[in-house]
């Protein structure tokens, strides 16, 4: 017994061994084969395995800035490790991430990498893990990380933009995954956008020459703001200092490591490849032209009587302003350089401070403009930025002599440039609403323009009168316009109902357009009930189960790309995914009581099933836009029976008599009578108990109608008027 109990733990002892023991260098965990890239394949051939891996440490512990709520502490440490094998040389699979959590605990931090310094040589026994496309190692815990000795400290190599991400951001995987976790340098950049989230966090996205993208994000402590407090304990500073550069900054260089966040042809909702810049020195700025900033414009919504002011500093940090001018056009088709010029004079008392006038135009008509200024040194810049004077961007405003709507708030020039032009304004608006915080119902508020097919809706937050509301109510509300990662929104401070009701019909949408997909041509059904529809057969199902977070997609074909496929959030409710619980299809059956309790019987979608049409609000969010539907009724002819909602439970109904109208006799047996006594002509719809349409018949002054075929039981009347205004009833068939 001894002998064989011996033999069974030399035996665990030799499997736990050589687990542990297996030694393998950086470029090996990283290492993607031309074949893997080219079909979008991210994961190390050593995933999930414990491994013992030797690199140089690329930067100090002690700069790296992420807080994190599920790590002790609030706060997890990391490095990068250059592969001791490549001589010092970035790319070519030779760098990565340590991520410092425990592998098997990742509550716990890896406190021992706060105390790694940039030349130093470790090794570090731990689990090779990827998140989002980057691949990481998990340290087993402080004791797995060994300093071995020390050498020079790694230095930047410096490559070409256009090697990691295209024009839209989107990663490139056959040339820019050997770059991953490297230092690198890349020069000739220009600040195209700039991002201040979470209070005090900032990135910003720079293009190169050709037009290539990259994020600049802030995983480092040189990136903190003045109103950032360090996290890390090792941190050299109690506070950041980072001043946000502004859009049309030029940069000779900008260095720091390269990390991967997943998009494109992934299916991945990231950033693509971005840098990390980790010391003051990766921060080369070049001839910058002069800075416009705090554009402003009165008044914010001009009549027809109206001249429109604008307003901007402007401001050179290397030289002088030699000249400044407002260009301006109400022909939306004209060349920028074609614009109307009126110099911009300097107010009185100022330095800095510059307007210009437009003249006034007619009610309804589009005003484009921008301000361009130049510097001592011949620099010149745009507002809003752009690369050329001929078709740039351009801000517009549209004439209203009767008010804001919603297509002003939410239509934009330039589809992939997303913003709302009154972003951050305070704005008063009308609408009807569309989906509500009710039972059955989206439980997020949405309100339409009931005249419009684009550029027409909008969510409503912020504010708790909204959860009173009801569909087919109007509504006028107060509120800033507010941009949440590209989803417009209107964060409301005051809500009144006017007293009008109409019921929104969704606007068809081709469930396959990848063309609207790619050059933002769905920007304009943003925040808008649309239906989904193949007008080639039947809506299928593309891919059940997209990702870990309730997502799954639509397409005219079983088989379709995720780029030509839509993306449909439903029964679940977390951080990625807030949709109704009202729906009965969901990607994965884990979620009939996780992320939100269903309220109907759970259906996980396979790519056997199909319908006829599904019916949503269009959200944007991760880069990508999602279909919402509200409930069950939303799923129009779907292949396998689904409960029906309680459609009236949702809806802002009047009675009869409140209309001016009334009906005979209750309970009936084969005929109604309706007159209409004070009310406007209409449509009378009969629905059963469960929402389901029977019939639908015009009423002018006095109608019969015929309810012989029905049978007995309890029936509910809706009458719709011609101008929208909506009462219910219920009525009895004998």
């Amino acid at each position: 017994m001894k002998k064989q109990l011996l033999s069974l733990a030399l035996g665990l002892i030799t499997v736990l061994f050589a687990t542990a023991q297996t030694t393998v260098s950086i470029s090996e965990i990283q290492f993607m084969s031309p074949s893997d890239l080219a079909s979008c394949t991210d994961l190390s051939a050593y995933d999930g395995q414990e491994v013992r891996t030797i690199g140089v440490v690329m930067h100090d512990g002690g700069l790296t800035e992420l807080s994190s709520s599920s790590v002790t502490g609030g706060y997890r440490p990391g490095v990068h490790l250059l592969d001791t094998g490549v001589q010092g040389a970035m790319g070519n699979f030779a760098g990565v991430q340590i991520h410092g959590v425990y592998a098997a605990q990742s509550s716990q931090p890896v406190t021992a990498l706060d105390n790694l310094v940039a030349g130093m040589i470790v090794e570090v026994v731990g689990t090779v893990g990827n998140y989002s496309g980057e691949t990481q190692v998990f340290p087993k815990d402080n004791s797995s990380v060994t300093v071995l000795g020390t050498t020079s400290v790694p230095q930047a190599d410096t490559i070409s933009l256009g090697l990691l991400n295209d024009n839209s951001r989107s990663n490139i995987y056959a040339t820019g995954e050997a770059w991953e976790g490297s230092l690198v340098t890349i020069e000739n950049l220009t600040v195209v956008g700039v991002s201040i989230f979470s209070g005090n966090r900032v990135s910003f996205d720079v293009s190169d020459e050709n037009g290539n993208l990259m994020n600049v994000s802030d995983r480092f402590l040189v990136q903190k703001q003045s109103s950032w407090t360090t996290v890390n304990d090792a941190s050299p500073e109690t506070n950041g200092s980072f001043i946000p550069p502004i859009v049309g900054t030029k940069f000779a260089s900008l260095s720091g490591i390269i990390l991967h966040s997943q998009n494109g042809c992934s299916g991945g909702t990231g950033r693509g490849y971005e840098l990390n810049p980790f010391d003051t020195s990766h921060y080369k700025v070049g001839d910058t032209p002069p800075s416009i900033t705090e554009v402003s414009r009165y008044p914010l919504v001009p009549s027809a009587l109206d001249a429109v002011t604008i307003s901007a500093k402007i401001i050179d940090f290397n030289g002088t302003v030699s000249s400044q001018s407002l260009y301006y056009s109400t022909n939306l088709t004209q060349d920028n350089d074609q614009f109307t010029a009126v110099a911009m004079t300097l107010n009185s008392g100022s330095t800095d401070e510059y307007e210009a006038t437009i003249p006034a135009f007619a009610d309804g008509m589009e005003v484009r403009y921008y301000i361009k200024a130049a510097d001592n040194d011949a620099n010149e810049s745009y507002e809003p930025f752009t690369s050329s004077n001929t078709t740039g961007a351009t801000s517009f405003y549209t004439v209203r002599d009767a008010g804001l709507t919603i297509v002003d708030l939410q239509k934009v020039l330039n589809p992939t440039a997303d913003a709302s032009p009154y972003k951050d304004q305070v704005v008063t608006v009308k609408g009807y609403i569309t989906a509500s915080a009710k039972s059955y119902d989206l439980e997020d508020i949405y309100m339409q323009d009931k005249d419009a097919t684009e550029w027409a809706g909008i969510k409503l937050t912020g504010n708790a009168d909204l959860l009173n509301l009801y569909r087919t109510q109007e509504v006028e509300v107060v509120g800033t316009v507010e941009e949440s990662f590209g989803f417009t929104q209107l964060v409301v401070s005051s809500v009144s109902k006017t007293g009008k009701t109409a019921e929104i019909l969704p606007v068809e949408v081709e469930v396959s357009d990848s063309a609207g997909r790619v050059n933002g041509g769905l920007e304009k059904y943003e925040g808008m009930l649309v239906k989904m529809v193949n007008t080639g057969g039947k809506v299928k199902i593309s891919n059940p189960r997209l990702n870990p977070f309730g997502e799954w997609t639509i397409a005219n074909d079983t088989g379709a790309s995720f780029a030509s496929s839509t993306k449909v959030q439903s029964g679940v409710k977390n951080s990625n995914n807030n949709s109704s619980l009202w729906v009965s299809l969901v990607s994965d059956s884990i979620f009939e009581n996780t992320e939100g309790i269903m309220e109907v019987p759970l259906v996980e979608v396979t790519k056997e099933m199909d319908m006829d049409a599904i019916i949503g609000v269009l959200y944007y969010g991760f880069s990508q836009y999602a279909l919402k539907p509200r409930n069950n009724d939303d799923i129009i002819g779907f292949s396998v029976a689904l409960d029906p909602t309680d459609y009236p439970e949702i809806v802002s109904v009047q009675r009869f008599s409140e209309l001016g109208m009334s009906f005979y006799p209750n309970p009936a047996s084969n005929v109604l009578y309706f007159n209409l006594e004070n009310a406007e002509a209409g449509t009378l719809v009969v629905r059963s108990l469960d929402g389901r349409e029977l019939s639908s018949t015009q009423i002018m002054a006095s109608t019969r109608v015929d309810v012989t075929s029905l049978t007995s039981g309890v029936y509910l009347l809706e009458f719709i008027t011609n101008k929208g205004q909506r009462a219910s009833a219920k009525f009895i068939k004998l």
